[in-house]
C-alpha cells in the first residue's frame, strides 16, 4: 500500500523551506535529486521516506477546480504543488507528512490528502 500527499505551497520549497527544515532537523533529514528529473527523494537517517515530484506552478483557478475554495482561498494567488509518494508503511508515511508540514509551517502552504482534498495541516489565517 502507499501513502500520497499533495505538497501546496505558496513558495517553491526547493528555495529555502525543505533546507530549513533539514537543519532544524540537525541534518537527520535530506534530499537527494533523481537524476535531471526535478524529483527529490526524502530521506530520514539514511531511510527512504518519499518521492516528491517536482513542484508545478498552478494559478489560483486551478487550485479551486483541483482543491476546492478552502485551498484556493488560502493560498490566494499561485502556487507551487507536489505530489509525494511513500510507498512504505503507515510509520513512514507519517514521517514524510511530519517533514512537510514543518516545511510549510511558517508559510501559507498545505499539505492535503489526494483522496478526499482534506487539509492534514491546519493553518490559522
Amino acid at each position: 500500500m502507499s501513502y500520497d500527499f499533495h505538497l501546496v505551497a505558496a513558495t517553491d520549497p526547493r528555495q529555502g523551506d525543505f533546507a530549513r527544515v533539514c537543519t532544524l532537523l540537525e541534518d537527520k533529514a535530506g534530499l537527494e535529486s533523481v537524476g535531471d528529473t526535478g524529483h527529490l527523494i526524502l530521506t530520514l537517517g539514511g531511510e527512504q521516506l518519499a518521492l516528491i515530484t517536482m513542484p508545478s506552478r498552478i494559478d489560483n483557478d486551478e487550485l479551486l477546480r483541483v482543491f476546492g475554495q478552502d485551498v484556493a482561498h488560502q493560498l490566494g494567488g499561485t502556487a507551487w504543488v507536489s505530489e509525494v509518494n511513500c510507498p512504505e508503511d503507515k510509520d513512514t508515511a507519517e514521517a514524510a507528512r511530519t517533514f512537510l508540514m514543518l516545511a510549510v509551517s511558517e508559510t501559507r502552504g498545505l499539505v492535503i490528502d489526494p483522496q478526499s482534498n482534506e487539509i492534514l495541516n491546519v493553518v490559522e489565517t
